[in-house]
């Protein structure tokens, strides 16, 4: 995740020094310009959505082609999330998949 290294404010701008990932770095994919800036932490992302089948109101859905062609194989149950407003513009931002690096999986096989 990136991380603010320093913030200078300026004639009514802001200026911001990012450290970022490896990952981070190839999703900008040299684009210098028309970014956003989300604090994506628990403290931040407070709303819960429920992934799944229609019939509640607080579901999202993704189609599976989507998921597919981004390597994602499936949806957490309860995803956190929170709606953004800039500049008169609304952003949804949801972490749909924990990272499960670190954390052993037990399943039992039938």
């Amino acid at each position: 995740m990136a991380e603010i290294k320093s913030i200078q404010m300026q004639d009514g701008k802001v200026e911001i020094s990012l450290s970022i990932s490896r990952d981070e770095y190839r999703i900008l994919n040299h684009q210098t310009s028309d970014l956003i800036v989300f604090p994506c932490g628990k403290e931040e992302l407070t709303y819960m959505l429920t992934t799944g089948k229609l019939g509640n109101s607080n579901r999202i859905m993704v189609p599976k082609k989507y998921l597919q062609s981004s390597h994602v194989k499936g949806l957490d149950k309860k995803v956190p999330s929170k709606i953004f407003i800039i500049d008169g513009d609304a952003y949804l931002l949801i972490k749909i998949k924990r990272s499960e690096l670190g954390m052993p999986k037990f399943e039992e096989k039938i």
